[in-house]
């Protein structure tokens, strides 16, 4: 006598059927995130928003990835097909990398947004954390504060050796002669701004740029107010707070848009050329910023960090914005995100970086 397939019922039909089409369109959506970033924020705003969402698109795929391991076995290739097609935007997101062995000749380079820093305990523990890495440049965002002001700041700058080349709202210190006047970026922003400098570095030409692209502007309300909506997600609250952070999202990346162009352009103009670009991006490894950059010089985390390295994490938003960019010349030998450091919301980026013999 044959054996009866076993038919499986209505339900279950219907049960897996839905489970597959919502794993299709969690697939559609994280390989839409990845689109967004070629697209240029100045024309497609909203769209270029979908990259904040590309971590979610992904837990939820590999979440997919074991149901079916465990109820449709034959069903785990579509998750698997969703993952490898953005398999290098998701390490972008989170590398994994070995260590390398530091070198004597490596430089040292910090990256830190100050969030206008003023009290004395915060200016403080920041002279402490650039007095233990001792780094060979450090970029410094949101200087608002009185911090780079004060005499104690200035007689540190002295004693580390530090040439000072000073911003709106930004201060580049660094061990290295400074060549010429500081070259300032002209792009369209409501109140951010970026500047470089020539500095002579191992026997090269060197030309450092500081930015600090244009800000969210989220207030400590919108914040709040976003963290209220994660952790009570009334239906009126959601619909209000989403139409103001959607709002002041899309406007910032409006302008990040045309900033990263700007950017672009600089790096294209000095092809060839020794370049470390640091800073607060304000846009995470799956943005058109982050990419539009990363074809062109190689990101120090990711080429040699390890994890997602938040760089800000306050009320609920977990996110790596700060980042240090190195052309080709240079071997990224370390990198990492200091998150001991809590005079700022954000944290310091650290990278040892190594000429490249020639």
């Amino acid at each position: 006598m044959q054996n009866k397939k076993k038919k499986t019922s209505p339900f279950v039909r219907v049960f897996i059927g839905i489970f597959l089409g919502a794993n299709i369109c969690t697939v559609l959506l994280m390989w839409l995130a990845v689109i967004s970033t070629f697209l240029s924020p100045s024309s497609h705003p909203t769209l270029s928003l979908l990259g904040l969402f590309f971590p979610i698109f992904v837990a939820v795929d590999i979440a997919f990835f074991f149901f079916w391991l465990i109820f449709r076995f034959y069903l785990v290739w579509v998750p698997l097909v969703g993952l490898m097609v953005v398999a290098g935007y998701a390490m972008d997101y989170c590398p994994i990398n070995t260590k390398k062995y530091l070198s004597d000749s490596a430089i040292c380079v910090v990256t830190y947004n100050l969030g206008g820093v003023t009290d004395e305990e915060g200016r403080q523990e920041v002279l402490c954390f650039l007095k233990e890495k001792s780094p060979d440049v450090v970029c410094l965002q949101e200087t608002y504060g009185p911090l780079v002001n004060m005499p104690e700041f200035q007689h540190f700058a002295d004693s580390m050796g530090y040439h000072r080349v000073v911003g709106t709202g930004k201060c580049i210190l660094t061990r290295f002669p400074v060549l010429g006047d500081t070259l300032h970026i002209d792009y369209p922003t409501r109140k951010n701004s970026s500047m470089a400098c020539w500095v002579r570095c191992q026997g090269d030409s060197l030309l450092l740029v500081s930015n600090h692209l244009e800000s969210n502007a989220l207030s400590d309300s919108d914040k709040t107010e976003y963290k209220n909506m994660i952790l009570e997600p009334e239906q009126q609250r959601m619909e209000k707070g989403s139409k103001v952070l959607l709002r002041k999202l899309r406007d910032a990346a409006f302008y990040r848009g045309a900033q990263t162009d700007t950017l672009c352009a600089l790096i294209d103009k000095n092809e060839g050329k020794s370049i470390i670009m640091c800073g607060d991006f304000n846009d995470t490894p799956i943005s058109y910023t982050y990419q539009r950059i990363s074809s062109r010089l190689d990101c120090a985390y990711r080429k040699i960090g390890r994890g997602v390295g938040f760089t800000y994490s306050q009320s609920g938003i977990y996110v790596r914005i700060d980042h240090i960019f190195a052309s080709s010349d240079w071997q990224c030998i370390k990198c990492y995100v200091d998150d001991g450091v809590r005079a700022s919301d954000h944290f310091p980026v650290v990278a040892y970086l190594q000429k490249k013999d020639k």
